[in-house]
């Protein structure tokens, strides 16, 4: 059993990521393959200016950067300058770090009086690093870019003016002067501080109760210097940087300094935090052991899942159709842990204790279907175990919802059909279910025809119309409705069992008698409905003599 609470202890995801462009202030980064250096100072554009890492040595470079692909980072050093004379639009440079921190000058320099577009994402200029501009250049960085000063110089070689600017994308960043609409001046970058560097961003599985993830962890400020988070990139009042949810919420730590709070960085870092949610995971068919003749006893069982793919630490698992999965040839004995791995990383997990096959219990018997008529009582149902057995009670024949536990009766809510599974001491259960079914009929309808008129001696027919009903018997009233009495076929009467009923040669007597039917379904535990009654009406006939003088002939 330890190792199957070992391995449920394995949960929560946690990603971190490195934000693209913030990786900031540490001295030195280590190289990957496709990185730059520079070995000695000259142009941008000159392969002999740079070095490139193989992946495990620097050799020197036959193209510059930018020139045939993405770079992850571009450095200068060892005391070098570099000219930038290119405009490197094609591909982009993740990082330019201006500045090795092992003294000297390390320098990028503008020197022309010209327009530059370099996709750059981020430029740091270290302690040893200088940015200078030896003309009146503009230069044009990606919208999303970051530049600070981590300690070094910005310098211009003759006086200030502002046609020395820096663009992020069309925003009007940084001039020279920082006068008119641009937003800040060299000189605030240079005293600015750096952005928090990125821990990474936080991705979690939600647990239960749920957690609360906090981004203060997730970002390093500059020395001297503390994070104030906020919800934009920009502006805002400051939040406490917290997610209690399922879900995402990205905030944007600022470096503030712990003695003067007006002196902060120009550029925020964004940190996302993110929990996500965990699929779901239940048994939709019991655990029931598999019997072989010389083969070992297994077991199988079937889950339903929310989403996500599922695996077994013992079994074949097979998807059956959709979220559904079952796994087989467990061996008999074992116990087992079911996770589903959700598309988001997300697990989550399901013990299942193996089921006892050396159990053999017969099935309950029934003690008989049962069926009501719409508003009575709902009947109790019963079923027969054997000596110290039990019923459960389930909606389904394998799986399905207890709906009542340790009782050979059992009183439903409503019809349907209930299944009955045996469980002794031990509780081994029956491999089957018995079903016993309740039924709710409704009740039979019988509308009655019209009242009858005839004359003596002649035949009425009285008529029925009926719903769910298939057996009848129709009935007299001779003392004007109070006492009714069956009939049954004769001389007066036919088809007193079916829906028309024959009054035959009608006598005087039978006037003023009514007549009705009781309807009924074979086998419905619904009474018979009586219908309302018809009333026979008998006249008698007039006979006129060649004297003028009527007689009336009465039996």
């Amino acid at each position: 059993m330890s190792s199957i609470l070992d391995y449920m202890n394995q949960k929560i995801i946690r990603f971190a990521p490195l934000a693209l462009f913030l990786v900031i202030s540490m001295p030195i980064l280590a190289q990957v393959t496709g990185d730059y250096r520079s070995k000695a100072s000259g142009n941008w554009n000159s392969a002999a200016t740079w070095q490139i890492y193989n992946g495990t040595i620097w050799m020197n470079a036959t193209s510059y950067p930018g020139q045939n692909s993405n770079v992850g980072t571009v450095t200068i050093g060892s005391s070098n300058t570099v000219s930038l004379n290119t405009n490197i639009t094609a591909y982009t440079i993740d990082k330019l770090i201006i500045g090795d921190q092992t003294g000297g000058n390390d320098t990028l320099s503008f020197p022309n009086n010209q327009d530059w577009t370099v996709n750059i994402m981020l430029i740091a200029i270290q302690n040893d690093g200088v940015l200078a501009w030896q003309g009146n250049a503009d230069v044009y960085l990606p919208s999303e870019a970051v530049i600070y000063n981590n300690g070094g110089k910005i310098n211009t070689d003759k006086n200030c003016n502002s046609s020395q600017r820096i663009y992020l994308g069309s925003r009007e960043f940084s001039s020279c002067k920082g006068n008119g609409k641009f937003e800040y001046s060299f000189d605030d970058i240079e005293a600015a501080l750096p952005p928090p560097t990125s821990n990474g961003d936080i991705t979690e599985c939600a647990e239960n109760p749920i957690q609360s993830l906090d981004a203060n962890d997730t970002a390093t400020p500059p020395s001297g210097a503390h994070v104030v988070w906020y919800t934009a990139s920009s502006g805002g009042d400051p939040v406490l940087p917290t997610l209690n949810t399922v879900g995402n919420v990205t905030y944007y730590g600022e470096s503030v300094d712990n003695n003067d709070d007006k002196i902060k960085s120009l550029f925020r870092t964004p940190v996302t935090l993110t929990i996500q949610p965990r699929p779901t995971i239940s048994v939709s068919d019991s655990p029931n052991c598999v019997f072989r003749i010389l083969s070992p006893t297994t077991y199988q069982l079937e889950v339903t899942v929310s989403s996500g793919t599922v695996t077994s630490t013992e079994g074949s698992v097979t998807n059956s159709s959709g979220n559904v999965w079952t796994i087989t040839e467990v061996p008999s004995g074992t116990d087992i842990v079911v996770t589903v791995t959700d598309a988001n990383g997300c697990n989550e997990y399901l013990p299942v204790t193996a089921p006892n096959c050396f159990c053999f219990v017969d099935s309950p018997t029934s003690n008989g279907n049962k069926s009501y008529c719409v508003g009575d009582t709902i009947p109790s149902i019963s079923a027969t175990v054997g000596t110290g057995e039990t019923v459960d009670w389930y909606d389904a024949a394998s799986g399905g919802t207890l709906l009542e536990s340790g009782t050979t009766t059992f009183s439903p809510n409503g019809p349907g059909t209930y299944y009955a599974e045996a469980r002794d001491s031990r509780n081994c259960t029956s491999s089957a279910r018995t079903a016993i079914t309740v039924t709710e009929d409704p009740p039979a309808t019988a509308i009655i025809g019209p009242d009858q008129t005839v004359f003596t001696g002649g035949n009425a027919i009285f008529t029925v119309t009926p719903t769910n009903a298939d057996t009848y018997q129709w009935q007299v009233s001779t003392d004007g409705g109070t006492v009714f009495n069956n009939i049954s076929d004769g001389t007066e009467y036919a088809g007193t069992k079916s829906t028309a009923l024959t009054v035959k040669s009608i006598k005087l007597i039978k006037n003023g008698y009514q007549y009705r039917v009781l309807a009924s379904k074979s086998g419905s535990a619904c009474p018979p409905t009586t219908s309302a009654s018809a009333l026979l009406t008998v006249k008698v006939e007039t006979v006129v003599s060649n004297r003028r003088i009527t007689y009336r002939v009465l039996e």
